[in-house]
């Protein structure tokens, strides 16, 4: 009777696990992450952002949002700019962004899937010395690719 109660209550677990749902019915979703989380690649952007210089004496400046798929062994693949700024601030996004290492694939209900993900890179010109800040915002989009 035990055997039977826990060989039960094992396969109800598998189940559950196997097809996590929240309450409504959707299956959970873990986004895709940089190593190390936002801090991380905060410091990874600002680290390895080169600011253009003759785009910073003209004052150019703007949010650069670049789309990729994180693979299932977390590698990025399909690289485009999905927001423009200036083709050269493009240009510098897209670099930044191919140099990063592997990322934490996402899931959806418990299974590692391909996502999609956007990235935005914020360029800005600081005060009359041009130096350059960067700033990111939250994931602007992910979603489930078959």
């Amino acid at each position: 009777m035990k055997k039977t109660i826990i060989t039960a209550l094992f396969a109800v677990f598998a189940v559950l696990t196997a097809n996590a749902q929240h309450s409504d019915g959707e299956p959970y979703e873990i986004c895709p992450r940089f190593p190390g989380g936002d801090k991380a690649v905060l410091e990874f952007i600002k680290r390895n952002m080169c600011y253009p210089k003759c785009v910073k004496e003209e004052g150019v400046e703007g949010r650069v949002v670049v789309s990729f798929y994180v693979e299932t062994d977390g590698s990025l693949t399909n690289l485009s700019i999905a927001k423009s700024v200036d083709s050269r601030l493009n240009k510098e996004a897209l670099r930044i962004i191919k140099k990063m290492p592997k990322w934490e694939p996402g899931q959806l209900g418990g299974k590692i899937v391909r996502m999609k993900y956007s990235q935005p890179i914020m360029f800005r010109c600081k005060d009359s010395t041009n130096d350059s800040i960067m700033v990111l915002s939250p994931i602007m989009h992910v979603e489930e690719k078959p």
